[in-house]
């Protein structure tokens, strides 16, 4: 038994609340990774879509002083 996995990665758009991002998707263990800390070492993984915007919020709210890519963002419905 192995404590690692092989991930495979794929691109994928999710979409809640009417925000769209363009993320990473492991589709050996269906994790998502924050485009903002990205893949490796640092990376920061979810299973729910929810919980990954969330994270991403706090990036936000933090007052960190992170780079959100433009085409992390793909879209935002109005209310």
């Amino acid at each position: 038994m192995s404590l690692q996995w092989e991930p495979a990665w794929k691109t994928i758009i999710i979409e809640v609340d009417g925000i769209k991002l363009k993320v990473q998707k492991d589709e050996v263990t269906g994790l998502l990774a924050c485009p903002i800390c990205g893949l490796g070492e640092k990376a920061t993984y979810f299973f729910s879509e929810r919980d990954l915007i969330k994270h991403m919020i706090s990036h936000k709210s933090r007052q960190s002083r992170h780079y959100i890519p433009k085409e992390v963002i793909i879209g935002e419905e109005e209310n």
